[in-house]
């Protein structure tokens, strides 16, 4: 079986004797360095992946950090069923209407906005539908047109007593803020996931969110709600933020181009992204994927 699938563009990953092969009923893909690149379109391999994958009846969703609005292109290209979870976990839509959400404490919200604005720190607030910063610096300005659309506002002028906060990027282009943030995240509680983004080579951008609120923890309701056991998930990812996801599923795959430590925590390891490793992996384990599974609509009790 190893030489079928390294001859099909997949080798083992750290967690690969762990692997049973399940079925697959549902799939997740992450989308900066996994769906997507620099480049604002998927790659025809990967679209063409993503329909084969839904004509056998899977269930094709996308989680990601990104808010919404970074979702479009995706869903109009593959045709994308499924529910998808943004905000890294912290929201779950249906059809582009949310389904479940969890926000952080307030508290906790206010204390990282002060942080930032009193350390001059870049992050990004989503708060309610609004998508606000704390300042307009032109480094930033990939994240608003290539991800984001926006931004809403900033974050000063919001009352986040009065909001749901769902999650809180801080973007670490000064290197020595990482730490401070870290230690922040863990007094006041939140979790924390490390991750990355093409359009900021180079860049620690951490994501924060309610306590328990992760990738992996927002997919699994997702399946569950979808009728969808987490034994039967494959899912697809690059970076620090995907290991969550990668604990909860089934069939887990780490794109090539990712670092030793997410490598580790997959089960099986495709071709970097500029390989179409997203739609090998996928064609790769479409044989997984009974024929005519249907497409698991109801909801568990």
């Amino acid at each position: 079986m190893l030489g079928l699938h390294l001859s099909k563009g997949l080798a083992p990953g750290g967690r690969f004797d762990e692997w049973r092969r399940p079925p697959v009923r549902g799939v997740f893909l992450d989308i900066d360095g996994t769906s997507l690149s620099h480049h604002h379109e998927p790659t025809p391999a990967f679209v063409a992946a993503c329909r084969a994958v839904q004509d056998r009846g899977a269930q094709l969703s996308f989680a990601t950090g990104r808010p919404p609005g970074g979702l479009g292109v995706l869903r109009e290209r593959t045709g994308s069923q499924g529910a998808d979870v943004v905000h890294n976990g912290a929201l779950v839509l249906q059809d582009g209407v949310p389904v479940g959400g969890w926000a952080m404490p307030a508290d906790a919200a206010a204390r990282v906005a002060r942080w930032c604005l009193d350390h001059g720190a870049y992050a990004e607030f989503a708060v309610d539908a609004d998508f606000l910063v704390t300042d307009r610096r032109e480094v930033a300005r990939p994240a608003w047109g290539d991800i984001a659309g926006g931004p809403d506002g900033e974050i000063a002028d919001v009352d986040l007593a009065a909001a749901d906060t769902f999650k809180i990027t801080v973007y670490c282009f000064e290197p020595e803020h990482a730490p401070a943030v870290l230690a922040l995240g863990a007094e006041l509680g939140l979790h924390v996931d490390p991750s990355t983004a093409p359009v900021f080579p180079g860049v620690n951008i951490l994501n924060l969110t309610a306590p328990g609120i992760s990738k992996g923890a927002g997919v699994e309701w997702a399946a569950r709600r979808a009728g969808i056991s987490a034994r039967e998930l494959l899912v697809v990812g690059d970076s620090g933020n995907d290991i969550s996801m990668f604990a909860v599923a089934g069939t887990a795959v780490a794109m090539g181009q990712a670092s030793a430590e997410i490598r580790a925590a997959a089960h099986l390891v495709t071709e970097p992204f500029d390989d179409d490793g997203s739609a090998l992996a996928l064609h790769a384990l479409i044989d997984s994927i009974p024929e005519l599974v249907p497409a698991a609509a109801e909801e568990c009790a």
